[in-house]
C-alpha cells in the first residue's frame, strides 16, 4: 500500500460570493483515521473536493507526499472520495456502478465489495435512484471500503442509516483499517458515535483549520470543574471558561487550558473530569466561544 502524507498549503477557494476555504494549511498524518469536524458551512465538503482533486483551489496547493494532486492521474487514482450524495450514479444499476469503481480504483477488491453487498442486502440489478436513502449511503460505503485506496475520504457516510447500520459501518471501518491501513478522513456531525474510531481531529471554522491534534491532545486541552458555586466563583468570569451550568448551589464549568493547581482543587472537593469530544466541539465552535449559562433541572454528572 502506498503511503502519503496529505498536505494542504495556504489554500483558498471561493464558491460564488462565499469564501469557502480561507488560508487553510494542514498536514494529515498517513495511515491514520482523521475526524474532519466543523459546524455547517465551515468548508468541510469543499475541502474534501479539493483533497480529492475534483475541485481546483484559487490559490495554494494540495500534495500527496511530494506529488501534486491536481491534474495528476496516477495520484488521483489512489484517492477515493465517498460523497454524501453520488448524483452521477442516479441512472445506473448497482452492478454497473461496481464496474465503474473497478476501473477507477487500481486496488479495487471485487470480492470484498460483493460480500458487503450481500451483508447489506443491496440488489445488483436495481438502479441507484430507486434505492432507499440508507441503501444509497451503504453502496457509497462499499465503494470507499472496497476501493482499498491509500487515501479514502468519507463525507457524512452514515446519512439515512439507522443506528444498527451506523454501528455496522463503524465496526467494518475499524476492522478493515486494521487489516488494510490507509489514510482515512471522515467528515461527520455524529461525533459521539465516531469518537472511538478517530486518532486525529481537524477542526474547521469559517474555511480555515483552527485545530489539528491527536484526539488525546485535543480532549486534554479542557476539563470539567464541578463544585459549589462559592468554590468556583473565582473562575466564573475568566475568559478560559467555555461553558457554565448551574444546579442550585452546584456549578459545573468547562475550562480550557492547563490547571497548575489541580491537586489543590481536588483536595478542596472540586471534581475534575474529561469533556466528551462532541461537547468540547460544541463549546469551541460556539459563536465567539460565547459562554452559555444553563440552568439544569437534573443532576450534573
Amino acid at each position: 500500500m502506498l503511503e502519503y502524507t496529505l498536505k494542504c498549503h495556504q489554500l483558498y477557494k471561493k464558491l460564488g460570493n462565499i469564501q469557502a476555504i480561507n488560508d487553510l494549511t494542514v498536514e494529515f498524518e498517513p495511515n491514520a483515521i482523521h475526524g474532519l469536524l466543523g459546524p455547517s458551512g465551515a468548508g468541510k465538503t469543499t475541502l474534501l473536493y479539493l483533497l480529492s482533486g475534483q475541485l481546483f483551489p484559487d490559490q495554494g496547493s494540495v500534495k500527496a507526499g511530494q506529488h501534486p494532486i491536481h491534474e495528476n492521474p496516477p495520484i488521483v487514482s489512489n484517492i477515493c472520495f465517498v460523497k454524501a450524495l453520488e448524483r452521477s450514479w442516479s441512472q445506473y444499476k448497482v452492478s454497473d456502478i461496481l464496474k465503474f469503481c473497478s476501473l477507477l480504483h487500481p486496488a479495487w477488491d471485487a470480492k470484498f465489495a460483493e460480500e458487503l453487498l450481500q451483508q447489506f442486502s443491496i440488489p445488483l440489478n436495481h438502479k441507484f435512484k430507486y434505492l432507499s436513502r440508507g441503501n444509497q449511503s451503504l453502496l457509497s460505503i462499499v465503494k470507499g471500503l472496497a476501493s482499498r485506496s491509500p487515501i479514502t475520504l468519507f463525507d457524512e457516510p452514515t446519512l439515512g442509516l439507522d443506528a444498527e447500520k451506523r454501528e455496522a459501518f463503524y465496526e467494518l471501518l475499524l476492522r478493515d483499517y486494521s487489516e488494510n491501513p490507509r489514510t482515512l478522513i471522515l467528515s461527520t456531525h455524529l461525533i459521539d458515535e465516531s469518537a472511538d474510531l478517530l486518532q486525529y481531529v481537524t477542526l474547521l471554522q469559517q474555511g480555515t483549520v483552527t485545530a489539528h491534534k491527536s484526539v488525546e491532545e485535543f480532549t486534554n486541552q479542557a476539563r470539567y470543574l464541578q463544585g459549589s458555586t462559592k468554590q468556583l466563583e473565582p473562575f466564573l468570569r475568566d475568559a478560559r471558561v467555555l461553558n457554565r451550568e448551574f444546579l442550585g448551589q452546584v456549578t459545573r464549568i468547562a475550562w480550557l487550558g492547563s490547571l497548575n493547581n489541580e491537586s489543590i482543587l481536588r483536595e478542596q472537593g472540586i471534581n475534575i473530569s474529561p469533556i466528551p469530544l462532541q461537547k468540547l466541539f460544541v463549546y469551541l465552535t460556539r459563536g465567539e466561544q460565547q459562554i452559555s449559562e444553563v440552568t439544569i433541572h437534573e443532576s450534573i454528572t
